[in-house]
């Protein structure tokens, strides 16, 4: 079994720490749900970067931050 990277780590304890919340306080909905799809994203992005090479998709993302930034 691989190494898990560290997008679906940030994914598994986003949507850990979601659940333990929601059941343990009263967590209003609109936070549980944007917690455990923020969650889901960060897995779905870490499993396909497993198997994919996503160098293209990050120099898009440095390029488009710099771009932003430098306005």
């Amino acid at each position: 079994m691989r190494k898990l990277n560290k997008n679906l780590r940030i994914g598994i304890f986003i949507v850990g720490i979601t659940l333990l919340l929601s059941h343990l306080t009263n967590l209003p909905e609109f936070i549980c749900g944007l917690g455990l799809g923020i969650g889901i994203a960060f897995e779905l992005i870490g499993v396909y970067s497993m198997n994919h090479d996503t160098s293209k998709i990050k120099s898009y993302k440095m390029k488009l931050l710099r771009k932003c930034l430098n306005k």
